[in-house]
């Protein structure tokens, strides 16, 4: 009976970046023991390294959306609307000219609470900016300042490149959650590099141990118990998890 048996794991059913961060954390543990380990388990290593180098090409390049550089003119572009209407703003605050003046303290009044929308992180930005342009729209007065100052056709622009970038980086994600759903070709390959290279240590800690492979056995199997708890708690199934337990 064996004395060393590593925690299960289904490797297969972990999400792609999952299954490439647990394949290339394998690796790179295994790399400092090569020296100390057999011709068969250095073999399983070989195989294991090459068809992960393969899929981690496969999944930079599944990954890479050509939506990426679009994204980024539309948040320039937003964020020049927003910096315009925050410059024009204060350039009038204190105009000698009342109407303007007046004009220029609703405005400030109006976006005191979001200076600094403009640098928060992507997504509070979109939203940020779509509070700002529904509140706009909802403001009567806000609206007939901008139009005396000139930057009504600013919140326009802001509006319509937010609405933009929003469409687009939801259209992005999407792009991103099909990739993830359908996989790569070579996942099945690497899942079944990896449970042969870890069914060779779990042999080589029976078999033939060494404080070595007994050490490198306990760090993987670590690792393993992790990703359980990330979505490989199934059942091996023979096609891509076969031959570990």
């Amino acid at each position: 009976m064996s004395k060393f048996e590593l925690t299960t794991l289904t490797a297969g059913n972990l999400s792609i970046n999952n299954a490439f961060s647990l394949f290339k954390t394998s690796i790179d543990i295994s790399i400092p023991f090569k020296s100390y380990l057999g011709p068969i388990e250095n073999a399983a290593l070989d195989q294991f390294s090459l068809d992960n180098e393969n899929f981690g090409k496969q999944i930079n390049k599944n990954q890479k959306s050509n939506l990426t550089k679009k994204l980024d003119v539309l948040d320039n572009d937003r964020v020049g609307f927003w910096k315009e209407i925050k410059r024009i703003d204060n350039s009038y605050v204190k105009s000698p000219d009342p109407i303007k003046k007046e004009a220029a303290l609703t405005i400030q009044s109006f976006i005191a609470p979001y200076l600094e929308a403009d640098s928060l992180p992507l997504n509070s930005k979109s939203g940020t900016f779509s509070e700002i342009s529904a509140k706009y729209n909802a403001n009567d007065n806000v609206k007939a300042a901008a139009k005396i100052l000139g930057i009504d056709t600013s919140f326009v622009g802001l509006e319509r490149q937010n609405g933009a970038y929003d469409t687009m980086y939801k259209n992005r994600n999407n792009e991103y959650a099909q990739a993830e759903v359908s996989g790569t070709s070579l996942k099945p390959a690497v899942v079944i590099s990896y449970n042969m290279y870890c069914t060779a240590i779990e042999q080589a800690a029976n078999f033939t141990p060494s404080d070595k492979n007994i050490s490198l056995f306990h760090q993987l199997d670590e690792l393993r118990k992790t990703y359980h708890a990330l979505g490989g708690s199934g059942k091996d199934t023979p096609a891509a998890d076969a031959p570990v337990k």
